[in-house]
């Protein structure tokens, strides 16, 4: 007969295995970081980022690398640069004996700099274009897609790039563009081939 101690202790070991969270395994970890850093494109990289950070199954080392990853990508691209701040913070609170938070420390206070100088500029008045990088540096995109829409003017070619990743500026009429009354993205002056039948996307938040 099975003792009562044995179930007991059977049961115990059961229950314990089950209460241990999973972990994200360390060689899946690493091929996933490295195709989000290798990532060019920031807005591809931040939904990546979003994604990942969700999960339930990261160390909190794992997190800490991921939340490093994000703030460095953020402030080499000078987007969202609040965020990068904040991203560094919590690197700092989860790592404290890190050897990468003296990098950290500094890398906080040159964006620290690049949002006041930001700051300034806004207040005062710009062209469209600097305006827009500023707004994209304070993690503004929405309101800085809706004030190039507005204006009718083309954004350069880099503005164009960023605004197709963030979904506001579609190649064509069709999926996501509204086919009753496209608003083409070029208006005036010399046609670029970047925005050759380029419209701004059926998006409410920039019509």
């Amino acid at each position: 007969m099975i003792s009562r101690t044995f179930i007991g202790l059977l049961v115990f070991a059961v229950v314990a295995c089950e209460s241990v969270p999973a972990t994200l395994d360390p060689v899946l970890f690493e091929g996933e970081f490295t195709l989000i850093d290798e990532n060019p494109s920031i807005t591809a990289s931040e939904a990546q980022i979003s994604t990942f950070l969700a999960r339930t199954d990261l160390t909190p080392a794992q997190r800490a690398d991921v939340l490093f990853l994000r703030a460095e990508k953020r402030l080499d691209a000078r987007y969202d640069l609040p965020g990068a701040l904040a991203d560094f913070d919590a690197f700092i609170a989860a790592n404290p004996e890190d050897p990468r938070v003296g990098t950290a420390e500094r890398r906080k206070i040159f964006a620290r700099s690049e949002i006041d100088s930001a700051q300034r500029r806004l207040a005062q008045l710009q062209n469209l274009p600097n305006w827009f990088d500023d707004k994209v540096l304070m993690g503004d995109v929405e309101p800085a897609a809706a004030r190039y829409r507005k204006s009718g003017l083309t954004p350069n070619a880099a503005h164009v790039y960023l605004l197709k990743e963030e979904g506001y500026i579609c190649d064509s009429v069709g999926d996501d563009a509204s086919p009753a009354t496209p608003h083409p993205v070029h208006n005036y002056g010399p046609l670029r081939d970047d925005v050759e039948g380029a419209v701004w996307c059926d998006d409410p938040s920039v019509s």
